[in-house]
């Protein structure tokens, strides 16, 4: 987290941009979800459960093109860097407690429908 993003702006949804080769490691609890903003991501973590093992574990690497969202299954670290030299944009969303699966999928629409808007008044 760069100094002028606050842990606050992270919590409302905002977006955090990762300029080239730059990585962004987060620790979080399961059910956490991650939405490419822009740009494609390359996310690498661990099993939480055998974390133990140290380095024997081998790293799981998922690409998460741009507008799509990752779930985390458990908890743990997850390192997020941008896969093109250009930088890329991606929201970190908590789990959020007493909420369904329709209430986060509307939340995550609301959320890419307002990068639209905002790509399209750039582009006019």
């Amino acid at each position: 987290m760069s100094a002028r993003q606050s842990r606050l702006s992270q919590a409302h949804g905002a977006a955090t941009r990762l300029m080239a080769a730059q990585v962004s490691v987060h620790d979080l609890r399961a059910r956490a979800s991650i939405v490419a903003v822009q740009g494609d991501l390359q996310l690498q973590f661990r099993d939480h459960s055998l974390a133990w093992l140290g380095d024997a574990v081998p790293v799981t690497a998922i690409t998460l093109r741009e507008g799509e969202c990752f779930v985390t299954p458990q908890r743990g670290v997850v390192s997020i860097s941008g896969l093109q030299a250009a930088s890329a944009a991606f929201v970190v969303q908590p789990r959020r407690a007493h909420q369904d699966g329709r209430g986060w999928i509307g939340h995550t629409a609301r959320l890419l429908a307002g990068l639209a808007k905002t790509r399209l008044r750039r582009a006019t």
